[in-house]
């Protein structure tokens, strides 16, 4: 008899299950019906950057990670390979699913041209495709095997409600609408319906894009990961690198007078022993190439990845050259060849505030003290030069913040004051306090208790920002509180519509002290006051416009720009004559 013991349980054989790589390698097959331009089996080799160890792929497959990002270029075959890893898992734990694209007809596409094409066409997916196909299978709405795939447009947010999903792949985020004051984003929202999976640690979203600007969404949750970078090898010295722009080598001062030329002698540069790489040498050092972590994650259950276009084995050093020389063109090709090659934000250094700028702006003098009466520079500013306190004040649904501030004829301004005053009693009480002479109140909010507020108080003017560029900084208006009242007294106020953007241009650059530029001081500590800081810091200017792309807290930013108005509107802001609107 053998010394072995029979063990029935010995016959049993669980199936291993397949990872990502293996499983696609397998069973997708990618027909000329999908664009792409290596139509066949489906191959790591063709998209090895996503296949590599520690790369995007195999993160999907590890049961303590629930979001995967990827910061990418161009042409990195990315979205059909989000769609085999969907595939793969509806094959093996079948489960709700979700891909949102920036709009309506992007998802239509997408889910025509691509998605229907690879489960048609792949013999092991063709068994899961619904026996009523018109009731089961529409542009929009899928239920395969047993469970339903959604497609939605960043565009339709009332769609992103209600259903809970397992799956969630977010398709170019950077391009979804931007979120407003009142209502999320359709990627928070969108990631909200996974919630009740992430208890479970089910849940997995995927999202990926080309990046825009560095307060984008998808730097923003790239920054939340580990921010893993794609480490190669020379094939010549061996020494490991991260592929860097700096070092592809292209003669600019020959692409002026033949750039044919320069661009066919483009190459890469190894930083360490200077040899050039082919584009062949370049794609085998990729398929060499692992994915390493380069910072500790705010997410520990975020892994995140800069791809660039030149990791892809789709993209040439010819085609990136010829991309160069047409950035050259002007600030907005730079951008977009920063974003769609480099797969990097593009930072806008201009109009951007730092919160250091601050410490530099404090002035000798402390809150609610007139910085012009202060030893340090009464002697410039004497008495007989016209000074007004003017107030700034942004209204919102249950409370109100506000700024006061000096201004010395001809510009020159010291902050007094900054904070909530939680309603417009408390407000006329600091007013009076300070002496205020004109209090400029923002009427987007609660518009008609501040127009009936400036009626009854003497000095309290509303505005309203424009919604386009206007031909001049703001207009006068009149207001009737009782137009189209049979029994009104024909009560007017006088209002202002000004441009907010041309305004906060101005403001800008009062902060930043420019050349030329009238002196604008914060009282001692304030570079420390996390709040006012913060909230001055929120926006920042993008191609002439200001956004708030982090929607932080900025109410103090629109107050002092409503100071600052009321400044220029009332003469004491450069004005020759200050005082002579006030008559």
């Amino acid at each position: 008899m053998s010394l072995h013991t029979y063990n029935p349980l010995r016959l049993i054989i669980i199936p291993s299950r397949l990872s990502t790589v293996a499983w696609c390698e397998e069973h997708v097959y990618l027909s000329p019906r999908v664009p792409t331009s290596e139509p066949g089996q489906w191959r790591a080799t063709t998209v090895a950057a996503l296949c590599l160890s520690g790369g995007p792929l195999e993160a999907l497959d590890e049961s303590e990670v629930e979001t995967v990002v990827v910061m990418k270029g161009s042409q990195t075959a990315l979205t059909t390979t989000a769609y085999c890893w969907l595939a793969k898992e509806l094959d093996h734990d079948p489960s709700s699913a979700l891909i949102v694209m920036n709009s309506a007809q992007d998802a239509k596409e997408k889910s025509d041209e691509t998605w229907r094409p690879i489960w048609e066409d792949s013999h092991r997916l063709q068994r899961f495709l619904p026996k009523d196909r018109r009731k089961n299978w529409t542009k929009l709405f899928q239920r395969i095997n047993g469970v339903p795939v959604y497609w939605i447009g960043a565009n339709s947010p009332g769609r992103l409600g209600s259903k809970p999903i397992r799956r969630l792949i977010l398709d170019e985020v950077d391009k979804y609408p931007q979120q407003t004051k009142s209502e999320a984003g359709a990627a928070a929202l969108a990631r909200q319906r996974t919630k009740s999976f992430r208890k479970k640690g089910l849940a997995k979203i995927l999202q990926f894009s080309t990046p825009t600007d560095d307060g984008g969404e998808i730097n923003r949750e790239y920054l939340n990961g580990d921010q893993r970078k794609l480490y190669v090898k020379c094939h010549a010295c061996k020494a490991e690198q991260i592929m860097v722009w700096q070092n592809f080598r292209i003669d600019m001062a020959q692409a002026q007078t033949d750039a044919p030329k320069a661009v066919a002698g483009a190459h890469y540069e190894c930083p360490h022993c200077k040899t050039p790489w082919t584009d062949d040498q370049r794609w085998a050092v990729i398929d060499a190439g692992v994915w390493k972590p380069t910072t500790t994650p705010r997410d520990p259950k975020c892994r995140s990845f800069w791809l660039p276009s030149w990791c892809s084995k789709f993209v040439t050093c010819n085609y990136l050259a010829a991309q160069w020389v047409k950035a050259q063109q002007g600030q907005s090709a730079l951008q977009d060849f920063i974003n769609a090659e480099c797969g990097e934000p593009y930072v806008h250094f201009d109009n951007r505030i730092k919160d250091a700028t601050f410490a530099e702006l404090e002035g000798d003098y402390i809150e609610g003290q007139m910085f012009a009466d202060q030893p340090a520079y009464a002697g410039q500013y004497p008495k007989e030069r016209e000074r007004w306190v003017i107030g700034g004040v942004d209204v919102q649904k249950g409370y109100l913040m506000a700024v006061f501030r000096l201004f010395v004829d001809g510009g020159d301004s010291g902050l007094m004051w900054a904070g909530d005053v939680g309603n417009f009693e408390k407000l006329d009480i600091l007013a009076e306090q300070y002496d205020a002479k004109f209090i400029i109140i923002d009427q987007r909010y609660r518009t008609r208790e501040v127009q009936e507020w400036c009626f009854e108080h003497a000095g309290y003017i509303p505005s309203m920002g424009v919604a386009h560029r206007a031909r001049s900084l703001f207009t006068a208006q009149t207001v009737d509180l009782d137009e189209g009242r049979v029994s009104g007294k024909g009560r007017k106020i006088a209002s202002i519509d000004f441009d907010p953007d041309m305004l906060k241009d101005i403001l800008a650059v009062q902060i930043q002290r420019a050349e030329g530029s009238r002196r604008w001081l914060v009282p001692k500590g304030y570079a420390m006051n996390a709040t006012y800081v913060q909230q001055m810091t929120a926006e920042r200017c993008v191609n002439g416009r200001w956004i708030n792309p982090q929607n932080r807290a900025n109410h103090v930013w629109d107050c002092e720009s409503l100071a600052l108005l009321g400044a220029i509107r009332f003469g004491v802001w450069g004005n020759s004559n200050p005082g002579e609107e006030k008559k």
